[in-house]
């Protein structure tokens, strides 16, 4: 894997070129927008409506998945395709995979793995052009970190499912258009095999969603009641659901990587060269720039956790712990950025600031330090993970999935 910045080869300069001007022009119009997170409790309807467009935008002309086969709704192109969209993107502030608030990033890639045909001809289209938006619904509140204690049955009766049961931490302030929902299909069966997912329309009769306001924002509980659902949308097969749960887990796992860089630090920087005590800047404090140097390190050690991961994914090479290493590292690092932050900032640090970006508004940043310790399991599941895949307290060695 080689870092080093190279000049554009004349095919990709061309697609480059196309792509910024592409940019350019559909970007206008939300300068003023302010993005929010992934989990957010700015709730911005001209923003959301804003990044559904972009999305739908993309997903037209098959970038928002672009190494996609064509069939499916992606572009067919290379992970350099993939790489020049990430980078074009970032300049504006936005993630290829969280343009908007949806699971498709996770979910469509599992139906791409483990889908019929027929199944992923059906799903993936409206996922991979950005039309609809998705959420995972896994975790129940008797089982947390722990899904294969999966209690919400989906029984098969005639030519559906019917699903009882509830989840809780699930999506966000808008309503989706799909569950992608973690079933017990085998009530008696084996723990791990009585499992399956299905695609469930969120407009069936029997689904309620009730908000849950939390540190991070709106997540909510979906409960199941007597949900018919067609039998098509069991996806991987049924009593399955544990196998295409490690596909899904691995993504989520922090095995997706990505490409983009943490802009954190640079606005601590700017906030540091403006600001001072006594006429002193905060920046000529000695202590002040190392602990900047510390969040630097830190910040550069997970973007190189996330190239990583990236490649591996993409060169179809699952890295048997690179998921679960950077996910802990992250949520280490946010915790730890955190108290950084209100080292240098004081008081300054818990005020929030509508005036930029989410990700990097220092109220938000000390919040999400110990707001997503739990989010995709918690602290215990990375190590669980982590050390089965080097094999400590078990005879075999754990495999990493391969993922799409």
């Amino acid at each position: 894997m080689d870092f080093n910045l190279h000049e554009d080869p004349p095919e990709l300069a061309d697609f480059r070129r196309e792509v910024s001007a592409w940019m350019a022009e559909n970007m206008r119009g939300g300068e003023h927008l302010r993005w929010s997170a992934s989990w957010s409790t700015r709730e911005n309807e001209e923003e959301y409506r804003f990044r559904r467009k972009l999305a739908n935008k993309l997903g037209g002309k098959g970038w928002l998945f672009p190494m996609f086969p064509k069939e499916y709704g992606g572009a067919g192109l290379t992970i350099d395709h993939q790489i020049v969209l990430e980078t074009e993107l970032i300049k504006y502030g936005l993630n290829l995979s969280h343009v908007f608030y949806t699971l498709a990033r996770i979910v469509a890639p599992v139906v791409l793995k483990w889908g019929t045909e027929e199944q992923k001809r059906e799903l993936l289209p409206p996922m991979t052009r950005g039309e609809i938006s998705i959420w995972q619904v896994l975790t129940e509140p008797q089982g947390g970190s722990d899904v294969a204690n999966c209690q919400t049955k989906a029984i098969r009766d005639g030519d559906d499912y019917v699903v009882t049961g509830q989840k809780v931490m699930v999506g966000h302030h808008v309503p989706p258009d799909y569950l992608w929902t973690l079933v017990c299909t085998n009530p008696q069966g084996k723990r791990h095999e009585n499992l399956g997912w299905i695609h469930i329309p969120a407009n069936l009769p029997g689904i309620e969603i009730q908000h849950m306001h939390l540190m991070m924002g709106i997540k909510n509980a979906v409960f199941f009641d007597g949900v018919r659902v067609p039998a098509k949308y069991l996806v991987g097969g049924e009593n399955n659901g544990w196998k295409v749960a490690n596909t899904h887990l691995e993504l989520e796992h922090g095995g997706d990587g990505r490409i983009g860089v943490d802009p954190l630090v640079e606005r601590v920087v700017e906030y540091c060269q403006k600001n001072g005590i006594a006429g002193q800047k905060l920046i000529e404090d000695e202590r002040i720039r190392d602990t900047i140097a510390d969040i630097v390190l830190e910040l550069n050690t997970l973007r190189r956790f996330n190239q990583r991961n990236f490649y591996h994914r993409f060169a179809r090479k699952p890295h048997p712990y690179g998921g679960v290493q950077q996910r802990y590292f992250q949520r280490m690092a946010r915790l730890r950025n955190g108290d950084r932050l209100q080292q240098i900032m004081g008081i300054d640090a818990l005020v929030q600031d509508l005036s930029v970006h989410e990700v990097v508004d220092f109220e938000y940043a000390v919040r999400t330090g110990p707001g997503q310790l739990h989010g995709g399991g918690t602290l215990d599941t990375d190590r669980l993970v982590f050390a089965r895949r080097v094999g400590i307290g078990r005879p075999l060695v754990e495999k990493a999935p391969e993922t799409i």
